[in-house]
């Protein structure tokens, strides 16, 4: 991002805390609760928003090393990335060619890929290398593993799910590249990763990621903010970002902007469309990355939660525990209950729709955006349900 750019976003949040009022987005937004709980809606959501799309689905940093891999998913569809000998990030399909079976589980690090089944082994290259029995199959069944259109730059790696989808990093990331650019990604570590199946909608945890309004309420003794909620919503493309601030930003209004560092003491957190959230970076100590992958129901997704650190942190073994636990408390014992019982009271009936306030404009663009992407027009579901319950729309 050029420093223009970022200058006048410093200068917007300075206005913000000498005006002592926080940010404010232009609206406050009812959508209808389907969005959460309807199946339909949801069976379209993964088809429009993951399988049609490319994704953002993993950092550098998840193999730094030639034979590193990670088997993740985009939507119940198993996906492996492995970094080869040539050092270049290559997506696949994670099935055996010959009856589907899981290669790979998790990281780590390999040679190749023996599937546990028949024993077929492929290299880090996606080439079938060994069948036992060749002789008993044709030629041309011998197949190597799907390949997937993958795009690493700038320490993330995006993937298409689709073997015939088309990539173009610059034009999926639009605005929101100069954002992560800025961050540094690919100087960050792995230190910790988390997978749990959770009883949520994979946009709660999104949500919960992208405002801080809940913040003095749900986190009180764990995470602050800049006690103000100075905290602006900026839009870049399908992406959106809430900007976060210290109070070292106020040093800014005793120096000319020529000597205004170029991160001008502002970081951000970042909702990657449609589903992945970074925050940090711009070498901030800690770095975490979260994807929330849908399942087969609404109500459900396999939760993944990374951590990343700056070297000198990593090796710092006490600084590190700490930071762990403490994002791993403020995620999962803090934000997930919460969010596991508001979607248990949206199934209920117990809520018809749901508030996205002036102070959640993060929320609203993302969640109009998922409306757009599928054609979905949340008012006239509002005005039908309230309809349909003999409600104003307004109670």
């Amino acid at each position: 991002m050029e420093k223009s750019e970022r200058i006048a976003i410093a200068k917007h949040i300075l206005a913000l805390i000498d005006s002592e009022k926080p940010y404010m987005g232009e609206e406050a937004w009812e959508a209808d609760i389907g969005r959460f709980v309807d199946q339909d809606r949801f069976d379209l959501e993964k088809r429009k928003l993951f399988l049609e799309r490319p994704q953002l689905i993993a950092l550098s940093a998840d193999i730094p090393n030639p034979g590193d891999y990670y088997a993740t998913d985009i939507a119940e569809r198993p996906i492996l990335i492995v970094r080869g000998k040539d050092g270049v990030a290559r997506g696949f399909l994670n099935a055996c060619r010959h009856r589907g079976v899981k290669l790979a589980e998790g990281c780590g690090h390999a040679k190749g890929f023996t599937c546990p089944y028949h024993g077929w082994t492929f290299s880090t290259d996606g080439e079938l290398i060994s069948v036992p029995s060749r002789q008993a199959f044709d030629p041309e069944q011998m197949r190597d593993l799907i390949a997937l259109p993958t795009h690493e730059e700038m320490g993330v790696i995006v993937v298409h799910p689709d073997p015939e989808g088309q990539l173009d990093f610059d034009a999926f990331l639009g605005p929101m590249k100069g954002v992560l650019e800025d961050m540094e990604l690919g100087s960050y570590k792995l230190v910790h990763q988390h997978r749990e199946p959770a009883r949520i909608n994979w946009k709660h945890a999104v949500d919960g990621g992208m405002e801080a309004y809940h913040v003095p309420f749900l986190h009180p003794t764990t995470f602050g903010t800049d006690g103000g909620g100075y905290l602006p919503h900026m839009q870049f493309g399908d992406h959106h970002a809430f900007i976060t601030s210290g109070p070292d930003i106020r040093s800014l209004k005793n120096l000319p902007e020529s000597e205004w560092p170029h991160s001008c003491h502002w970081g951000s957190v970042n909702a990657i469309f449609p589903n992945t959230v970074i925050g940090g970076g711009n070498r901030q100590a800690i770095l975490f990355f979260q994807r929330t992958e849908p399942m087969d129901k609404p109500g459900v997704c396999n939760y993944n939660y990374r951590l990343y650190a700056q070297p000198e942190v990593a090796e710092n073994e006490k600084v590190l525990s700490d930071a762990i636990a403490l994002f791993m408390k403020v995620a999962f014992e803090e934000d997930l209950p919460t969010q596991v019982s508001s979607q248990i009271m949206m199934e209920s009936g117990a809520v018809k729709s749901v508030v996205f306030g002036k102070r959640e404009a993060c929320l609203t663009g993302m969640h109009k955006g998922y409306d757009a992407a599928i054609g979905h027009d949340s008012d006239a579901a509002v005005r039908s349900n309230s309809a349909r319950m003999g409600i104003s729309s307004t109670r």
